[in-house]
């Protein structure tokens, strides 16, 4: 089996370029379609097609709700939240992470509060958010915030701790403020590791904004899904769950195009 596996791999580094990547493509989607196959065929059979409506019926209301715009508005607000969200998540996350690595009265300030809330599930907060910030667009923000920080946190300090102690200590032999060394020094070798917190955020993000739609908003793409359950319409509530997903998918392998060059560059 090993010997095989192997004589396929070397096969498929034989061919041209653009026929691998499309094969790998294919061969990627081969479980989604799987999927799509295995739904089409239950509906309607094994399950009824009111509860779950065939997947060529939700192909085709995706394709109504994108080009009819009526999803588009939702679509702008929730792509809003999870910007804001996972934006400030970055900001904060990334000052706090190095901060608590190269400063031992930071990482004993933040350490245990860190600690309480990383097992907390963030949308159990959605409530006393209401409370706070009332229904829609902060409430929703601040739980993508918290639920993106934590990943973040981790990887900066991670890395700034694992930053080369001889490279900090050359650059104070050769007479660099000690202010100038974590955003000269500690920042530059942690890029890596940030963007990989970063990229693991990102779905969390759009997993968080979705489940704060579903109970603190009256607008979004949550907020579409909720809607489209309670009236019955679930041909259009698994559009709008397909529609989200695919703008999710995207979005991660639209950064992992732009980390990787990043990474290269630097």
């Amino acid at each position: 089996m090993a010997h095989a596996t192997l004589r396929i791999t070397e096969l498929g580094k034989s061919l041209p370029e653009p026929v691998q990547k499309t094969g790998w493509f294919v061969f990627e989607w081969i479980p989604i379609a799987l999927v799509a196959g295995f739904w089409e065929i239950i509906s309607g059979s094994f399950v009824s097609s009111e509860i779950l409506p065939p997947f060529s019926e939700v192909v085709l209301a995706t394709w109504e709700i994108i080009v009819t715009g009526q999803i588009l508005p939702h679509i702008q607000v929730s792509l809003f939240r999870v910007t804001a969200g996972l934006g400030m998540s970055i900001i904060v996350g990334v000052l706090l992470g190095i901060g608590m690595a190269r400063l031992q009265s930071v990482e004993n300030f933040f350490e245990v509060p860190l600690a309480l809330i990383y097992p907390l599930p963030k949308i159990a907060l959605v409530p006393l958010a209401i409370l706070w910030l009332g229904v829609g667009t902060a409430t929703s923000v601040l739980i993508v915030f918290l639920a993106c920080l934590l990943p973040i946190v981790l990887n900066s300090y991670n890395a700034a701790q694992n930053v080369d102690q001889n490279l900090i200590w050359s650059v104070q032999m050769m007479g660099m403020d000690s202010w100038k060394i974590p955003l000269k020094v500690v920042v530059p070798a942690t890029i890596p590791s940030i963007l990989t917190g970063i990229r693991q955020a990102i779905p969390i993000a759009f997993i968080s904004l979705v489940g704060a739609e579903l109970v603190a908003s009256n607008r979004g793409v949550g907020f579409e899904i909720l809607r489209h359950g309670q009236i019955g319409n679930y041909t259009s509530m698994f559009a709008v769950i397909v529609v989200i997903s695919l703008i999710a998918f995207f979005s991660v392998r639209v950064y992992e195009w732009g980390e990787r060059r990043l990474v290269q560059w630097t």
